[in-house]
């Protein structure tokens, strides 16, 4: 018999928050693209300071399991965690990503933004292929980049993330 988390690990793998089952949109090929471009930009700025990795489950209490596309974590909140826990990580990612699909609904995507920011997020990046936008949310609010503009955030010095950057394998001719 498999465990629920086992289940929730089956692709297309699955998020569980306010009592129901969400199944992840499985991603085309530009999807796959920005989660890349966006993944060696924050590693390129993150070197030491801790983890990047794609598709990294987040426990986030009773009942909540979320995959953001793209997760930052700080080594410093690695460190006090234990070496299964750090794969398992009990909290929300400093830095989500969530590319967007076009089966999204605005209503899930703004409520799994919350339940980022609520359970230890400091900046969640909602990516939309179709507008070239990123919306870019902490806990004061919002705001929207757009082409020819750049990411960066007081609490983490140093990053910056070029929106032309995160799309532009998207205009690459074959």
């Amino acid at each position: 018999m498999l465990s629920i988390d086992a289940w929730l690990d089956e692709k297309p793998y699955k998020e569980l928050f306010d009592g129901v089952v969400h199944e992840k949109v499985s991603p085309q090929r530009g999807h796959g693209e920005i989660m890349l471009n966006v993944g060696i930009l924050l590693k390129a700025w993150g070197g030491d300071r801790g983890s990047v990795a794609m598709e990294l489950r987040a426990y986030l209490g009773e009942g909540v399991t979320l995959v953001p596309d793209v997760a930052y974590v700080s080594g410093e909140r690695l460190a006090r965690l234990s070496a299964e826990e750090q794969e398992r990580p009990p909290f929300a990612p400093d830095i989500v990503v969530e590319v967007r699909s076009p089966e999204d609904r605005e209503l899930r995507i703004r409520r799994k933004t919350e339940l980022y920011l609520a359970h230890g997020a400091t900046l969640v990046l909602n990516v939309d292929p179709a507008t070239r936008t990123i919306r870019v949310t902490d806990v004061h609010g919002e705001a929207i980049f757009r082409a020819r503009e750049t990411i960066e955030h007081a609490g983490f010095p140093g990053l910056q993330i070029p929106v032309d950057d995160v799309f532009a394998s998207l205009d690459r001719k074959w």
